[in-house]
């Protein structure tokens, strides 16, 4: 059933930064959503802050994250969900020790 996507290292991008794993995209047949899982090194960030049209919602699933919204900062924790608007200036970082590993969920 390709309804069914179970993790899979041969899908896995890795970087310098951590790595991310795409399970939901036009590859399985979604048209307007897009999910992965990431994992992001001490200290880093996936990429800079940005902006998109679609929805987006990052679910931290384990460690420290700074959560950049607009002008506004803030740090979270495991099991914390973040919805960005569209056209809302965002980004994730890790503020800890140890790897975070999050869930994004886009629409677009």
């Amino acid at each position: 059933m390709q309804n069914i996507i179970s993790w899979d290292e041969a899908r896995k991008r890795e970087h310098a930064r951590g790595f991310a794993m795409p399970f939901v995209n036009e590859g399985c047949g979604a048209e307007k959503l897009a999910m992965h899982i990431s994992e992001i090194l001490p200290g880093q960030a996936a990429h800079e802050p940005h902006a998109h049209e679609g929805e987006e919602i990052m679910f931290v699933l384990e460690g420290t994250a700074e959560i950049r919204m607009g002008d506004e900062v803030q740090t979270v924790g495991a099991n914390t969900a973040v919805f960005c608007p569209p056209g809302v200036f965002h980004g994730i970082r890790n503020a800890g020790e140890t790897p975070i590993r999050y869930m994004i969920i886009r629409t677009g």
